[in-house]
C-alpha cells in the first residue's frame, strides 16, 4: 500500500499569503520526530489562521477551545502580529498538537 505524503503549511489572513495561500510550509523537525513540523520566523498580523495539507482544505485543523489540540476542520486559531516559531505534532494522530511562541 502507499503511504500518503503530506506538505503541511500555515494558511489565513493573519499568514503572508493570506486565506487564497499558497501555505506559509513546515518543514519537518528530524530531531525529535519525523511526525513534528516546524515553521521558524515566521511574521504573521493580527488575524486568524489555521494548519492544512498539501494547499488543500480537504485535510485541515484548527484548535476549537484553543487548548493547544488540533482538531480535523476546527476553528480558526487567532494571531496577533509578531515574529513566532510553531511547531505541529502529529506524534498522536488521535490529538495532535502546536505549539506557537
Amino acid at each position: 500500500m502507499e503511504e500518503i505524503q503530506y506538505i503541511w503549511g500555515a494558511v489565513g489572513s493573519a499568514t503572508p499569503n493570506g486565506w487564497d495561500g499558497p501555505d506559509v510550509q513546515f518543514t519537518r523537525d528530524w530531531s525529535t520526530n519525523d511526525e513534528v513540523w516546524i515553521l521558524n520566523g515566521v511574521t504573521l498580523v493580527d488575524g486568524e489562521w489555521k494548519i492544512r495539507a498539501n494547499n488543500d482544505w480537504g485535510l485541515n485543523f484548527g484548535d476549537t477551545g484553543l487548548d493547544g489540540v488540533m482538531e480535523n476542520g476546527g476553528d480558526n486559531i487567532p494571531a496577533t502580529a509578531g515574529t513566532y516559531n510553531i511547531s505541529v505534532s502529529f506524534v498522536n494522530p488521535d490529538a495532535p498538537t502546536y505549539t506557537i511562541e
